[in-house]
């Protein structure tokens, strides 16, 4: 299996990044870490040229994201590693989510009994969310929230969130990981 992992500039520092990628090559993945810096991705500006000028690719191209959307789709997991900000994604990662809606299409339909955009393509890897860093409960919920919620959207065949606040908490995050990795995705 391919895993993808996108990761902010503070998951290395965190001790995180490496225990993930040493996890889930032990349960016998081939990973790809690319780590995400909202410097250097361009912001979305909204224009919708992914859905209508350039379908599947961001019109942006002077910086990574087509590269990194391509990977990402010909991933078989992601794993996101976020700081918990304010209960949302870090910087970093929400700058490339926002510009992942090249991966979806322009029209809606019901799922789930909610109106949702159609998917572009057969397929969106498993999801992994991994927030760390201190925070409330309140912070982690909705962080849980955040990420179900774009699972919802990208509909990937399943996935999983993680919160890990502290240094000693991430042996039990990465055991889990295993666990996901080696009875849940990648069974």
């Amino acid at each position: 299996m391919n895993v993808l992992i996108l990761c902010d500039r503070k998951a290395a520092g965190f001790g995180l990044r490496g225990q993930v990628e040493n996890a889930i090559k032990q349960a016998g993945h081939r990973v790809q870490t690319v780590e995400l810096s909202a410097d250097e991705l361009k912001p979305c500006v909204g224009c919708f040229g992914c859905w209508v000028k350039t379908p599947g690719l961001c019109v942006i191209t002077k910086d990574r994201a087509n590269e990194i959307a391509h990977s990402l789709m010909g991933s078989d997991a992601v794993v996101l590693l976020s700081h918990v900000v304010y209960g949302g994604f870090s910087a970093d990662v929400k700058a490339f989510l926002d510009r992942s809606i090249q991966n979806i299409l322009p029209f809606f339909e019901t799922h789930r009994g909610q109106m949702h955009h159609k998917m572009r393509y057969g397929r969106f890897p498993a999801w992994v969310a991994v927030g760390y860093g201190e925070s409330t409960a309140e912070e982690r919920e909705i962080f849980r929230a955040l990420a179900e919620r774009n699972a919802l959207n990208m509909r990937p065949p399943k996935h999983f969130c993680l919160t890990v606040q502290n240094a000693g908490e991430c042996p039990a995050v990465v055991r889990e990981l295993e666990r996901i990795f080696t009875e849940e995705v990648g069974a």
